[in-house]
């Protein structure tokens, strides 16, 4: 009797451990869900700094652009000629506000401009604006890109512009002028061109070099970086 009441004892213990063991692991589970959806509200509030870049050494850059407080346009270097007369009035401090036109006089482009990323360029002839990079006249690299060819090219000609030349990009405030500095091709799995930066910077994206086939790509990426100058003029859609 003694023998069966101590093997009943070991019975319920065996199950009592073995409830606060399952208890423990569903606590566990939930918080790990409460965990995971605080992160993936975290990333639809602030996706920019969740998003990565993945190069070909295996080295992952975080998408994080350094912080946009707006700058005062009185530090920016002068875009208009020396006469003081031509230049206009800047504002007590830069509107972040998102692109949506660009302008390059020396190659005719005017194109609109849309939110996209790397693997969703715009179907129709716009230039995209990659996901997560700077906002015009801001801190870090506000990346544009665009086709080479096909029926939405917006960048075709993009191969001719020439250090010193002029990149406009309109925002609903302002005309913003960055000056080409450096033009340069790579390869298409080097997304380099798209890090961060702590200068204010446009970086421009095309496809170069032979059409492959059977990678349904060009085999080289035209790259245009271009320096952030200030403001042309205020108000401009009109």
């Amino acid at each position: 009797m003694k023998g069966r009441n101590i093997s009943i004892f070991w019975h319920h213990s065996f199950v009592m451990v073995g409830l606060a063991i399952a208890l423990i692991l569903l606590g566990i589970g939930a918080a790990y869900m409460v965990w995971l959806n605080m992160l993936r509200d975290q990333e639809r509030l602030n996706p920019s700094t969740e998003r990565l870049l993945e190069v070909s050494d295996g080295q992952r850059i975080p998408l994080a652009q350094p912080d946009p407080t707006p700058v005062p346009t009185a530090e920016a270097v002068p875009v208009a000629a020396p006469d003081p007369g031509n230049t206009p009035e800047p504002s007590a401090t830069l509107e972040m506000l998102p692109p949506e036109r660009l302008i390059i006089p020396s190659i005719n482009v005017d194109w609109p401009i849309t939110l996209a990323d790397v693997d969703h360029l715009p179907k129709f002839r716009g230039v995209g604006w990659i996901f997560g990079s700077a906002f015009p006249g801001m801190p870090g690299n506000m990346v544009l890109t665009g086709h080479v060819g096909g029926p939405y090219a917006t960048l075709t000609h993009l191969h001719r512009v020439q250090p010193g030349d002029d990149i406009l990009v309109q925002t609903e405030a302002a005309m913003h002028r960055y000056r080409v500095q450096t033009i340069y091709e790579t390869t298409p799995n080097d997304v380099l061109a798209m890090a961060p930066s702590d200068k204010t910077i446009a970086t421009l994206i095309t496809c170069s070099g032979d059409w492959i086939p059977e990678r349904q790509t060009n085999e080289r990426r035209l790259i245009v970086v271009a320096a952030y100058e200030g403001i042309v003029q205020e108000g401009g859609k009109g």
